[in-house]
């Protein structure tokens, strides 16, 4: 099973208009722009967002059994790879790579599935009010520099969309 810094590796060696598929202990996982197309052109399955301390960064990713290849990529050219499947999309179904980076915004972190924080995008006073609530809650003592500033940049994510 490939690391997390070899699967960005594959990932940023794809082409463009390709799903890369990359085989996960019986799944497969498609990560950061691959599974936003998966997300946006072939089904909404759950996305995971968590922060990686070694990449010193947020991925994306999205996992689903290998026995559901054919259901999820349906007629699409599908080629075999030593990493798993990459999956060809047609030049009409690809997105405006704008929404990529809006897409990032919406997608919960870890944490949310848990109610930790909050997961959609809140205005005005109810940001605010939301802001001082997990700062007020959050274990700053207990916490690396790194996830620090990593809680920094989500309050002022969240208060920058107010």
């Amino acid at each position: 099973m490939p690391t997390y810094i070899e699967c960005f590796k594959l990932e940023s060696e794809k082409p463009k208009g390709v799903i890369r598929l990359i085989e996960c202990g019986g799944f497969y996982r498609t990560y950061n722009h691959s599974a936003w197309l998966f997300y946006t052109c072939i089904a909404k399955h759950k996305v995971v967002r968590k922060f990686m301390k070694s990449l010193g960064e947020y991925i994306y990713y999205i996992g689903f059994p290998i026995s559901s290849l054919k259901k999820n990529a349906g007629s699409r050219h599908c080629v075999s790879t030593e990493h798993g499947y990459d999956i060809e999309l047609a030049p009409d179904e690809i997105s405006d790579e704008s929404g990529y980076e809006l897409w990032k915004r919406t997608v919960p972190t870890e944490q949310d599935s848990r109610g930790d924080f909050v997961s959609l995008p809140l205005a005005g006073a109810d940001a605010e009010k939301e802001a001082m609530r997990l700062l007020r809650s959050y274990p700053l003592e207990s916490k690396t520099l790194l996830e620090c500033v990593a809680f920094l940049g989500e309050l002022k994510a969240l208060l920058r969309n107010r």
